[in-house]
């Protein structure tokens, strides 16, 4: 009569692997479009911290305990339970569900790496290590290339049990799961500038936008919705703003910097993204970038096509890098990821653009001091990555890469003070639990190694 009674079917202590899949992508998307998101937004230029402790954010003032919550979902929370998945996987002999798991590590540890810098690797999430060393920044992007070589490889495999219903990325297409791992190597190989390991792998990366990797949402239930809109919308209405910030005036057609000439219309871009009458400059209407069931990009075709235009540009020279950056502007002209609600007459133009436009005195290169062509051409790529990536943690990342090429950076001013962030600190979690943080502990404006 009382066989089973300490047993709660609420509280499961044990799952298999098919069954962890689905939350552990959740939880990777928590990480990628949550809060860690907003800290990046806020001092790239696409956000304003308005009120409330994001006032102090966005100036910059921020304590070690603002980033427990993150760090401990990323490590006790997500990365463990990656590692628990990998081993059941490896356990029923299912390689491609071990490939799916070593993709979803390598966007959360390349997303850890790119914003702290050395971080807990090798010996993280495993109880023989209490106090994991920090391994260096550039050998955690070393161990991404070979954890998602591994992961081409199993995904590739015909040993597999199916999880088409718990894949809510791909439902178990293996052909995106595989590009994605591409432009998830592609992306890292241009974190540390090796630009030509970041041509060769995106050649291989996303080629549609039918297989972008995208954060599915909807508006079946609070949990389901976009969680920009969650915060903007639901939970801290008026918190941050996008009022007078730096990516709005590029593609505002009255904005004070608007980058639209002859050839580039800016606007259905701007509205998709920021013309709201609603929660100061968002727009989290039902067609825009913000609202609760819009698809949160994660990697994609346009990033895919931008790798491509700056690394051709950097290793075979313009006229290579010229013919990438039209490929990237006729996409634009299909409307691209713009919603279509935005793309009436008059609103949107990519035209092509030819050399002339990057020579001195071009459309591309004005004003008194003009850069060569080539530095022109990248110039203007770079800025075409900004804007792509309004939202979205790369931007960030972009920022603090090419914080030293000041010839082609985005020229976002500073919000406070006079310098600009280098990386996220590390939180108070690990400095009091880990006496293998790094001491010295760095600071909000230290450069992190594969930037310096």
């Amino acid at each position: 009569m009382v066989d089973g009674i300490n047993t709660d079917p609420n509280n499961p202590t044990d799952a298999d692997a098919t069954t962890m899949l689905t939350s552990i992508m959740v939880g990777n998307i928590n990480i990628q479009e949550g809060d860690l998101a907003r800290f990046a937004g806020m001092w790239s230029g696409y956000f304003r911290g308005y009120t409330q402790q994001y006032d102090s954010y966005h100036q910059y003032s921020v304590i070690t305990r603002n980033f427990d919550g993150a760090w401990q979902r990323i490590y006790s929370g997500l990365y463990k339970n990656i590692k628990i998945l990998k081993d059941k996987a490896i356990a029923v002999n299912n390689r491609r569900m071990l490939g799916v798991a070593q993709v979803i590590e390598a966007n959360l540890i390349g997303t850890t790496t790119a914003l702290w810098g050395d971080i807990p690797y090798t010996e993280a999430a495993d109880e023989k290590f209490p106090n994991p060393k920090f391994d260096g920044q550039a050998s955690v992007y070393a161990a991404m290339q070979t954890l998602l070589d591994s992961a081409i490889v199993n995904l590739n495999s015909s040993a597999f049990v199916s999880f088409v219903a718990q894949d809510i990325h791909f439902a178990g297409n293996m052909t995106r799961w595989i590009q994605t791992a591409n432009t998830l190597k592609a992306r890292y190989y241009l974190h540390v500038k090796d630009y030509v390991k970041a041509l060769a792998a995106a050649q291989n990366g996303i080629n549609s936008q039918a297989n972008n990797f995208l954060a599915p949402h909807n508006n079946n239930n609070r949990g389901a919705n976009n969680l920009y809109y969650q915060f903007l919308a639901l939970d801290r209405p008026n918190w941050i703003d996008a009022t007078g910030v730096y990516g709005v005036s590029l593609i505002n057609p009255t904005g004070t910097r608007y980058r639209g000439n002859t050839k580039t219309n800016e606007r259905a871009r701007y509205n998709y993204f920021y013309n709201s009458s609603t929660n100061l400059n968002f727009n989290v209407n039902a067609t825009g970038f913000f609202n609760h069931s819009t698809s949160f990009p994660l990697a994609t075709y346009a990033e895919n096509l931008l790798i491509l235009a700056e690394a051709d540009t950097r290793v075979n020279g313009f006229a290579a890098g010229l013919t990438r950056l039209n490929t990237y502007r006729l996409y634009m002209n299909t409307g691209a990821y713009i919603s279509t609600a935005y793309l009436t007459t008059g609103n949107w133009r990519y035209d092509p653009y030819v050399a002339a436009d990057f020579a001195g005195g071009g459309i591309e290169n004005g004003g008194t001091s003009p850069l060569s062509q080539d530095r022109a051409l990248l110039r203007e790529i770079i800025e075409e990555r900004y804007v792509t990536f309004i939202g979205q943690i790369e931007g960030f990342n972009d920022l603090r890469r090419l914080f030293k090429e000041n010839d082609i950076r985005v020229q976002v001013p500073l919000n406070f003070g006079t310098q600009f962030p280098q990386r996220f600190i590390y939180p108070q979690v690990e400095i009091d639990r880990n006496t293998s943080t790094p001491n010295p502990i760095p600071t909000l404006f230290d450069v992190t190694p594969v930037n310096k």
